[in-house]
């Protein structure tokens, strides 16, 4: 198994790997799809991504969910404070390490009925989603493709799964 904190960690550095280099401008980009809608902004996803992982520190902690995403008709909100806000919610994921079982285990009715564990498990996936979004915006304004995940070695290690009685 992987510990959680090294897994959320992983997946925010990817996340954040495809935001290096990109302008506010760039950030704001909404393409065309072939149904002539939108995609996501890179700025949109950004916000969106950095409510998600707030959320879960607040469902960890036992406390209601707040809405702080982005504007729900796809406007791109500011990349700025979006990138703050995805630092506020992100840059020290060290609380994961001190969750008890009986914090992961507990369900809420804000989750869906889920178990908090795994809202932390469906934060670290939907930013996986959005990181291959982000990608592929990023190629349409003519950065280089992101062609595969980065090295995990000494930032994700496998553990032995604890003896059962």
């Amino acid at each position: 198994m992987f510990d959680t904190t090294e897994l959320a960690a992983v997946t925010i550095h990817e996340f954040r790997r495809g935001l290096d280099g990109l302008t506010e401008a760039e950030a704001s980009f909404r393409p065309e799809k072939a149904d002539g809608t939108r995609m996501n902004a890179i700025a949109w996803s950004v916000q969106h991504v950095a409510n998600h992982w707030g959320n879960v520190a607040l469902a960890v902690a036992g406390r209601a969910l707040e809405w702080h995403g982005p504007p729900a008709d796809g406007t791109p909100p500011d990349y700025r404070a979006a990138l703050a806000m995805l630092d506020d919610a992100t840059l020290n994921l060290g609380w994961l390490a001190r969750v008890r079982n009986a914090a992961l285990t507990r369900t809420d009715a804000d989750l869906g009925g889920e178990s908090t564990g795994t809202f932390v498990a469906r934060a670290v996936l939907h930013t996986w989603f959005h990181t291959g979004e982000i990608n592929a915006v990023r190629q349409l304004l003519g950065h280089p493709e992101i062609e595969f995940v980065g090295a995990a070695a000494g930032r994700l290690r496998w553990l032995d799964e604890p003896a059962r009685d």
